[in-house]
């Protein structure tokens, strides 16, 4: 009788915890079509990348969103930088700032954009790249604060 309750009682739990999963899995599903939607034709990505939406935050849509977008990669770090720096001039994004290192940060702008790409290599067991993309308004006509007050 207890071996049947305790098979009872994981069946019920272990049921509930599979639908909770489902629905996790499907928010997660929309949230990286979201952001394929977001990158079509303005943002190339590399053909293997892999967006992890629960590490990633978008705020507004269509060509006016900005947030923050962490992906992996099955090419190397300084590859991967060498992607960017080709790809994305081509899509209206100028290179303003580089460093390539174990740490590699790529800042590109357009005309209403700032992009941060921050490129690190991955773990032995992981991909072999981690990027991580900020996106935010380019502030425009800023004037720079009166040091003699």
């Amino acid at each position: 009788m207890k071996k049947l309750l305790f098979l009872l009682a994981f069946l019920l739990i272990s049921g509930c915890a599979t639908t909770d999963n489902l629905g996790d899995l499907s928010k997660r599903f929309d949230d990286i079509k979201k952001i394929e939607t977001l990158f079509f034709n303005q943002m190339p990505l590399p053909k293997d990348a892999r967006i992890f939406s629960e590490k990633s935050l978008i705020l507004g849509e269509g060509d006016n969103w900005a947030g923050r977008i962490e992906l992996s990669s099955s090419m190397e770090s300084l590859e991967a930088s060498a992607f960017f720096t080709r790809e994305y001039p081509k899509h209206n994004w100028q290179l303003i700032s580089s460093t390539k290192a174990k740490l590699s940060i790529l800042v590109f702008t357009n005309s209403t954009r700032t992009l941060t790409l921050e490129i690190t290599e991955g773990g032995p067991l992981a991909a072999k790249s981690m990027i991580v993309m900020t996106v935010a308004p380019k502030v425009q006509n800023q004037a720079a604060p009166d040091s003699k007050k």
